[in-house]
């Protein structure tokens, strides 16, 4: 008797053990992503007077009130064939301006809408001075 007991425990058991887990969303750990490079030429970039940072602003309709709220976001921006994920801060030097600059890339998103800032040290008092974010690449993530 006792030895029907554990088979069956055992049988049990291993079903338990080996079926898959299925959860409302689906199987769990698989997910859907979309993958998508968005190049931003230097002059599309604009001034935010309010803000103090250069931005470029698009439409992107991949991005759903679901991804934007449950999914996520993901952005790096793209440097000699590496990527950096977004925020990014680097250090540079800026021959005009004879000064060290502190430059800053960040994103902020929405469902259908993703903006990119740019923003450095040297701009303050709602001047941009001779600092421009020029051409840049972004790897964008979405994942729902």
């Amino acid at each position: 008797m006792k030895t029907k007991i554990l088979s069956l425990f055992i049988v049990f058991f291993s079903i338990g053990v080996f079926s898959s887990c299925e959860g409302p969303m689906g199987p769990a750990g698989v997910g859907e992503w979309d993958i998508f490079n968005l190049t931003v030429k230097g002059d599309h970039w604009a001034w935010d007077e309010d803000r103090e940072v250069f931005y470029y602003f698009f439409d992107e309709p991949a991005l759903t009130k679901f991804i934007a709220e449950e999914g996520s976001v993901q952005v790096a921006i793209v440097f000699d064939k590496s990527f950096h994920p977004l925020p990014f801060i680097r250090n540079l030097y800026d021959y005009d301006a004879d000064n060290y600059v502190t430059e800053t890339v960040s994103f902020e998103y929405g469902a259908g809408w993703i903006r990119f800032n740019f923003s450095a040290s040297d701009l303050f008092d709602n001047l941009p001075n001779n600092y421009k974010p020029g051409t840049h690449e972004f790897k964008i993530t979405l994942l729902h």
